[in-house]
């Protein structure tokens, strides 16, 4: 699945929105003022599944510290994938990548999934707020990224565990944004491999791996954190939390691989002690790649956020 931006008089995103305003009418008659077109002025994502837009979503700037999550719909035959949340997650990027702090969104009380999906992404009930105000039917959220008072933990989870597989989801999406399709950089991860996952008050936020490449090293796999969190040292807890489960397994040697189009992580390896080395295994003949290894033996022991 590709997430792509799109303008508002696209085609596809009107026939999204029809299709919800049509929904909706036969949910609860129509009731003025509930029900709206599409705005100019938002800027909507698309989910594409097989070349057909499958789910929509906008964000409508209020300020700038503050935007709307407006018109998030999947079409009823590809729910239940996970694509709402992807959606909500790419959507929540997006406003962060455009330097807004606070997103707030509306729904109707009968929507009880998407309230489900509000609460469990983190989004706190709060007062009608804006066009909503004389409304009863409707229910307001809003979450924060900006709070200092956010609990941020890191923890071993499995590969299949339903966080990781939404991180990993959203990072392939972005790496088929920067290198140009989803098969650009596929290069498969070990069976083996093992999983740290950072929650920002209890949703996940960030991931990593290590797998095995020999009885002495282990490689870095799928970093990747949540544009919403970037900046917080997110990263860098999984990292560390990575390089304490290396070391507590008896590996001394770390090895990795990235794209020369993701400056943000070579300046964190760089930064955290690796050093470039010769493209190795399946990045032998991969001209993007990046490889660095760094020796993680420590003296003393390591006091794991993992312990």
């Amino acid at each position: 699945m590709l997430i792509e931006q799109r303008p508002s008089d696209d085609s596809e995103v009107i026939a999204l929105v029809v299709d919800q305003q049509v929904e909706l009418r036969a949910r609860d008659g129509g009731r003025e003022g509930h029900v709206y077109a599409v705005d100019p002025a938002a800027r909507y994502l698309v989910a594409v599944m097989g070349g057909d837009a499958v789910a929509c979503g906008a964000l409508l700037a209020a300020d700038m510290d503050v935007a709307e999550i407006t018109r998030l719909y999947v079409r009823p035959a590809y729910r239940g994938r996970g694509l709402a949340r992807r959606m909500l997650a790419a959507l929540e990027d997006f406003a962060a990548s455009r330097g807004h702090r606070v997103l707030r969104l509306e729904t109707d009380v009968t929507s009880s999934d998407a309230i489900a999906l509000f609460l469990a992404a983190g989004y706190r009930p709060i007062p009608r707020f804006g066009p909503y105000v004389r409304y009863e039917g409707s229910r307001c959220f809003e979450k924060r990224f900006d709070d200092a008072d956010r609990e941020v933990r890191v923890a071993r989870r499995s590969a299949g565990d339903p966080a990781v597989v939404e991180l990993l989801a959203a990072a392939a999406d972005e790496m088929a944004g920067r290198y140009g399709g989803p098969d650009a950089r596929r290069f498969p991860i070990n069976p083996a491999a093992r999983f740290v996952i950072a929650t920002v008050d209890g949703v996940g936020a960030g991931c990593g791996a290590i797998q095995p490449i020999d009885d002495q090293t282990v490689e870095l796999k799928r970093m990747y954190v949540r544009p919403a969190h970037r900046g917080a040292g997110i990263a860098r807890r999984v990292l560390a939390a990575l390089e304490d489960l290396a070391v507590g397994s008896h590996y001394p040697l770390i090895r990795l691989e990235t794209g020369s189009r993701q400056p943000e992580a070579i300046r964190l390896y760089e930064s955290a002690g690796y050093r470039p080395i010769p493209p190795y295994g399946p990045y032998v003949h991969s001209p993007l790649s990046l490889c660095y290894e760094k020796l993680v033996i420590a003296t003393e022991a390591i006091a794991s956020e993992l312990a």
